[in-house]
């Protein structure tokens, strides 16, 4: 389950000592490698293959928890800075996220718009998918869909939006769209029958 915005997730101890203990010790194991191979005649080649691996990541990982705990000396302190990391990474790979999605689900449009059944949409969410050319724009699209005979039911989606069809999307709007009976999830807008309902 994805955690709120600016929530931390809480390892457990164990898991929490586990990985520390891997990464100390990987360190240290690679340190050693190192100061093996170094120090005695003919060392084989894996030593240096497996220690410089070993200290430069583990070794790594190792200053970067050491200049966080230094720089953020009580618990409360780490506490905080990682609830505004997350927060930060939440409010950044959003839109990030909803674009390479969107532009994903435009990819089965085609295949959607010959293959499907008719049915109706109300958008709910959109947001700008940050893609385009000149010509159109990506969007992402949440939508209400509602099949004839069935319940309605919640879907993400992604379309290209031409100059035409730009100023007729917003929260509220139904649209016609198609729907694949074998992946209901597969939605396509039918701009054509859409433009018509204005």
């Amino acid at each position: 389950m994805t955690p709120e915005p600016g929530t931390v997730p809480t390892p457990s101890t164990w898991s929490t000592w586990t990985l520390r203990t891997l990464i100390y010790g990987g360190a240290v194991a690679g340190i050693g490698l190192i100061v093996a191979a170094v120090t005695t005649d003919d060392a084989p080649t894996w030593w240096w293959w497996t220690g410089v691996p070993l200290a430069v990541v583990c070794g790594g990982l190792v200053s970067m928890w050491l200049r966080f705990r230094l720089r953020h000396r009580s618990p409360e302190e780490r506490h905080q800075a990682l609830a505004e990391l997350a927060e930060r990474k939440a409010t950044v790979g959003a839109p990030l996220e909803r674009s390479t999605f969107a532009h994903r689900e435009t990819k089965h449009k085609k295949h959607v718009l010959r293959s499907g059944i008719d049915a109706e949409a109300v958008v709910t969410f959109l947001a700008d998918g940050k893609r385009g050319t000149e010509f159109e724009h990506l969007v992402y699209l949440e939508l209400d869909v509602t099949v004839p005979g069935s319940a309605t039911y919640q879907v993400r989606t992604g379309e290209y939006l031409t100059a035409a069809s730009t100023g007729t999307v917003a929260p509220g709007r139904t649209l016609r769209v198609k729907v694949l009976p074998e992946e209901p999830q597969r939605v396509a807008v039918d701009w054509e029958r859409s433009l018509r309902l204005e």
